[in-house]
């Protein structure tokens, strides 16, 4: 379909955003709907993050996904947000409504549809060891508390966000456990020891998660780890976990679900998931 002054706008915002199959996944969905639109990435320099959002209304954009490092500085800048987005502080999707922004996240929902999908037999009441505390880790965990998990234990760099964090889930879920641990070998070790299921949401390979992996004996056959990244397809991380036994998975599954549940809440469609997913090479 021809771009013309009909054509509806859409697009990615973050820091990087070269790496990204979001553009791919959606205009191959907007081309299969035939719909005038067209998604495009646009790297947002750290202290331009204000402007942009404006720049939303100026230019009448019809929507944006917003990934690393502004899913929680994009807030202020909104209109409003959705109750989910208020109590994790996080937004990865904007839409434009008559010139008022709203802000919600896709990223729980996205993230607990890909666990459904490559292991059905989960059982929701596991501990859970969540690693890291950005809006992707906040939304998975609070998805994950609301649907039934036993206890969510948080390791983070920074022991006032996980602290913060840890406290959320319990006042903001009907969770009956979270624990703060520090960033340590030995903190990791005990928490992988009890936790079946492990959501790693850090940008890089932790040299002491690493290191925690190789001071570890075999882990059960059920035990889990979601790598959120989805490039490289297999980080360090996840080669390292399935070395002691477990099964691992990148975040490409769950950024395909985020992406469909992103789709539909801008165009009021149906996605075309079997689209979406070929071009997501999945």
């Amino acid at each position: 379909m021809p771009i013309d002054a009909r054509t509806k706008l859409y697009l990615l915002m973050g820091n990087p955003v070269d790496h990204s199959l979001s553009p791919a996944m959606h205009n191959a969905a907007f081309a299969n709907l035939a719909l005038n639109s067209i998604y495009v990435a646009c790297r947002v320099e750290n202290d331009c993050i204000a402007p942009a959002v404006m720049g939303m209304r100026a230019l009448n954009i019809a929507g944006a996904n917003v990934t690393s490092p502004f899913k929680e500085t994009v807030i202020p800048y909104l209109d409003s947000i959705s109750a989910q987005s208020e109590q994790i502080k996080s937004v990865n999707t904007i839409i434009n409504q008559e010139g008022k922004l709203y802000g919600t996240t896709t990223d729980g929902e996205g993230f607990y549809l890909s666990l459904l999908q490559v292991a059905p037999a989960y059982k929701k009441d596991q501990s859970i060891l969540v690693f890291g505390s950005g809006g992707a880790a906040r939304a998975v965990a609070f998805t994950l508390a609301g649907e039934g998990s036993g206890e969510i234990v948080i390791i983070n760099r920074s022991r006032t966000r996980g602290q913060q964090f840890s406290d959320m889930l319990m006042r903001k879920t009907p969770l009956a456990k979270s624990v703060f641990l520090p960033l340590s070998e030995q903190s990791i070790r005990k928490a992988l020891s009890r936790c079946s299921l492990v959501v790693y949401a850090l940008p890089v390979d932790s040299p002491e998660f690493l290191e925690a992996l190789s001071k570890m004996g075999s882990f059960r056959k059920e035990q889990l780890l979601f790598d959120l990244r989805y490039k490289p397809e297999r980080t360090a991380v996840m080669q390292a976990f399935e070395d002691k036994g477990g099964d691992a998975y990148n975040g490409l599954s769950m950024l395909f679900w985020q992406a469909v549940k992103s789709f539909e809440m801008f165009t009021g469609r149906s996605a075309p998931e079997g689209i979406m997913k070929k071009t997501a090479g999945l």
